[in-house]
């Protein structure tokens, strides 16, 4: 008897998820900007990783365009699924902090990529919390990856400010005031789900990380807006820093609840984020302690990195890749507790 069973492609498979991978890339490289800014040093793993993260970026950004000209339905799936559409956020803060690798050797081209990524930040976030008003959301649906397109819009103002912009500094302050009051609000919502629906699938489990991201963001773009640090500030920091300790160990579930995830790459960049916020705490005092922590993170979010990375590889050489449901459409149900 013949096996009709439909094994998909690497391109059917291709999560928009996988752009989290960019977003890590990035900001570790802008984490070791600041080990060189503040602890003199050599820049070399700096650019390697900006390296890395440009040219993943195109490759990955071609990848996914073929896949919505050759199977626009699975696309369509992705943007339809409550849960999945968060994920194109991803994209989009990737055309947000890509400008601060290029900063240095091309403003025109950092300024154009950025302003466009800031357009349609906001006509996507429009757009999801349009959705998501319109139509009545499942309880079980509010996960953490819902704070990504909102997130998105606290990225705006990380490397927006130092942009040669007219009004960029009011550009930046539209985007921080709305990120961070509806922060606030998926914060609340998703901590109510946790409290009070069924936990989420242990695959799922690492996902809790992204909850960091906020106000690890809201820290450091408050400093790059007002150009000093004061008890605000420090609010943001000290909650957020609460947090990872509550959070933190979710980090260990990487390596051994399940077989290799594409969203674990969503854990990356609010490990990096809390990390620039603690070089950038750091940079106002002077104890040792302050000089501890953003060395312990930058330890943890490039080894964690560098374990996606190579699981990535790995997975993608040896053909392991792709999981029996192609596009987001099985982990995403695994998040939701949907069934098509």
């Amino acid at each position: 008897m013949t096996d009709t069973t439909h094994e998909p492609s690497f391109l059917e498979f291709l999560p928009v998820s996988f752009f989290g991978a960019i977003m890590g890339l990035t900001g570790l490289a802008f984490s070791w900007g600041w080990a060189e800014k503040l602890w003199s040093f050599p820049p070399v793993i700096k650019n390697i990783v900006g390296g890395i993260a440009i040219v993943s970026f195109v490759c990955l950004t071609i990848a996914y365009v073929i896949k919505w000209i050759k199977f626009p339905e699975l696309v369509k799936k992705e943007i339809q699924h409550p849960v999945s559409v968060s994920f194109f956020a991803t994209f989009i803060i990737s055309l947000l902090l890509i400008p601060g690798i290029l900063l240095p050797y091309n403003v025109n081209a950092a300024v154009i990529i950025w302003s466009a990524g800031a357009v349609m930040m906001f006509i996507f976030s429009w757009f999801v919390l349009r959705k998501w008003l319109d139509h009545q959301q499942e309880p079980g649906s509010a996960v953490p990856a819902w704070i990504i397109p909102i997130v998105g819009t606290l990225d705006v103002p990380i490397v927006g400010y130092r942009l040669p912009i007219p009004g960029i500094h009011e550009i930046c302050l539209v985007f921080f005031g709305i990120g961070l009051v509806f922060s606030i609000i998926l914060m609340t919502v998703i901590i109510s789900r946790l409290f009070f629906q069924p936990q989420l699938p242990e695959a799922l489990q690492p996902t809790l990380l992204i909850l960091i991201g906020p106000f690890a963001l809201a820290f450091s773009g408050y400093e790059s807006l007002t150009g000093f640090q004061d008890i605000i500030a420090s609010v943001f920091f000290y909650f957020d820093f609460f947090l990872l300790l509550i959070l933190g160990s979710k980090i260990f579930l990487l390596a051994v609840c399940c077989p290799f995830r594409v969203t674990w790459w969503a854990v990356s960049f609010p490990l990096v984020a809390f990390t620039i916020a603690a070089f950038r705490y750091a940079s106002y005092k002077h104890a040792v302690i302050f000089q501890v922590v953003p060395g312990v993170m930058l330890a943890t979010s490039t080894a964690v990195i560098l374990y996606l990375l190579i699981q990535t590889i790995y997975k993608i050489v040896t053909g392991t890749f792709i999981l029996k449901a192609p596009g987001a459409e099985k982990e995403t149900q695994l998040v939701s507790g949907q069934r098509n």
